[in-house]
């Protein structure tokens, strides 16, 4: 996993972004990925880190996978 990706899984705005938890951050992505379209590849990466099922091996150790989780729960609540 790329530091790249890794850098999208800790930033919350992003996490809200991903998970569709703030929609009017779309426009704000949108716009960054215009100015940063070499950063798209690893945003999806990220994305799909954060919707995939517990079960699937994203590349994180434990900890991190314990910390993103937690993040991601208390970004939602």
């Amino acid at each position: 996993m790329s530091a790249k990706v890794k850098f999208f899984l800790m930033d919350e705005d992003f996490i809200d972004y991903a998970l569709g938890v703030a929609p009017e951050l779309a426009s704000q992505w949108e716009a960054y990925f215009r100015v940063h379209p070499e950063d798209i590849i690893d945003a999806e990466e990220a994305k799909a880190v954060l919707l995939a099922p517990a079960d699937v091996d994203c590349g994180l150790l434990k900890d991190e996978c314990a910390m993103l989780k937690d993040r991601i729960i208390s970004s939602i609540f």
